[in-house]
């Protein structure tokens, strides 16, 4: 290989894991919404805290999986016990956005015009021509991603029926597909 093709896989490999970054810190937004949206409470205004002592999370403990597991699953302040899901949640969604980064952005079929290794950027091309469709196909798939999510995270804690959960992973796996029926 040359060093033209490795460097465009590691420039691939750093924004699909960047990608993946973002979304386990969505992740960790989406654990939130689940947990005060049936509560009452807003999502934005107040910070995270601990339910049991109500002290704010600190900044360095609210990083998505590794706050949780530098705490060892428990509240710096009171040592009561943090659910084991904000973790599982945040990874999931890091992967979830990392897979379809690979499946949407990197993948062959993402556009079939754009060639990485024929366009790289340089003086007389500074930004190759960006796959416009492709990232909306990503951004559209995260959000039905994070939306099935919640979804779950809802009827896991009994705050949505069985029947309005099948309803919504109906529409939203018929949804998936609209990008490529728009195409």
């Amino acid at each position: 290989m040359t060093m033209q093709v490795i460097a465009v896989l590691n420039l691939d490999l750093l924004t699909a894991i960047w990608l993946g970054l973002i979304g386990a810190c969505i992740g960790s937004f989406l654990n939130v919404v689940a947990y005060r949206l049936p509560l009452g409470m807003s999502v934005v205004w107040k910070p995270s805290h601990c339910p049991r002592c109500n002290h704010p999370i600190r900044a360095r403990d609210n990083v998505p999986v590794l706050g949780w597991l530098l705490l060892r699953g428990k509240c710096r302040d009171c040592q009561a016990p943090i659910s084991p899901r904000y973790a599982i949640i945040e990874a999931l969604m890091g992967l979830v956005f990392f897979g379809l980064a690979y499946r949407d952005l990197i993948g062959s079929n993402a556009n079939p015009t754009f060639d990485p290794l024929a366009e790289l950027p340089g003086t007389t091309n500074p930004l190759p021509e960006l796959p416009w469709a492709a990232i909306g196909a990503y951004v559209f798939h995260c959000l039905l991603a994070c939306a099935f999510t919640v979804l779950v995270l809802l009827r896991l804690d009994r705050n949505l029926s069985s029947k309005k959960l099948g309803a919504w992973s109906i529409v939203i796996l018929l949804a998936w597909w609209l990008p490529e029926l728009l195409a």
